[in-house]
C-alpha cells in the first residue's frame, strides 16, 4: 500500500494573502481538516458546526 504523503498546510499555503490574516488561519486549518478526512464535505469532516461554518 502506497504511503500518504504528510503536508505542513502552512508551509504549502506560505504565500496565500487574503489580506486577512484571520481568513489565511482558517483556509489553512480547513484544508487540514479536509485532508485527514478527504471523503467528508467541510461541514462532515470538521469537528463541530463552529468550524464548518466559520
Amino acid at each position: 500500500m502506497a504511503q500518504a504523503k504528510s503536508f505542513d498546510m502552512a508551509e504549502e499555503f506560505a504565500g496565500l494573502d487574503f489580506h486577512f490574516i484571520r481568513l489565511e488561519n482558517r483556509f489553512v486549518t480547513t484544508m487540514e481538516t479536509l485532508i485527514q478526512r478527504p471523503d467528508k464535505s467541510i461541514r462532515e469532516a470538521g469537528e463541530d458546526r463552529e468550524e464548518a461554518s466559520d
